[in-house]
């Protein structure tokens, strides 16, 4: 099977909240993807009772860094996205990422780390982040994401505290 609508998920920090299950079963996504730091392996599992799970590990999952690689080189009919959770750290690009934008050429990519959303195309490659989905706290907004393969557009969901 082929998804056609992706959501994506990052920074979940080990909680898996009943908002972004909501967000996630609305939205109807057939793949999630989840942008690491995961937190433990029960938010994966509370995510595939939603659709099948791919996931990579972020700097924060010590504990599953022997299940989860770094990064991923996903393809989806003709669609290429590449999955990993430290891209750009506050406007420090990962180099060894960014040589990978210029030689795979990616359709899109997905990283998280930053906790801040974000849809933006930079030439050819549209880059999202889902934002932060983990546990509520002071000053920081939540929000998942959705990705249709068709036509390459992101949407943002913001989620209640």
């Amino acid at each position: 099977m082929r998804p056609h609508r992706l959501g994506i998920v990052s920074d979940t920090h080990g909680e898996t909240l009943p908002d972004v299950v909501d967000v996630l079963k609305s939205a109807a996504v057939e793949l999630i993807l989840h942008a690491g730091d995961i937190g433990a392996e029960t938010v994966l599992s509370a995510l595939e009772e939603i659709a099948p799970v791919v996931a990579v590990a972020g700097n924060g999952d010590e504990s599953l860094y022997h299940r989860y690689p770094w990064n991923l080189r996903l393809h989806f009919g003709e669609r290429r996205i590449f999955l990993c959770h430290w891209y750009n750290n506050f406007g420090r690009i990962h180099p060894a990422y960014e040589q990978v934008v210029q030689e795979w050429e990616p359709h899109a990519l997905v990283y998280g780390h930053t906790h801040e959303a974000m849809v933006e195309r930079w030439g050819e490659t549209l880059f999202v982040n889902p934002g932060y989905a983990g546990p509520p706290e002071p000053a920081r907004e939540r929000s998942v994401a959705t990705l249709e393969l068709a036509t390459l557009r992101a949407r943002i969901y913001w989620l209640q505290d």
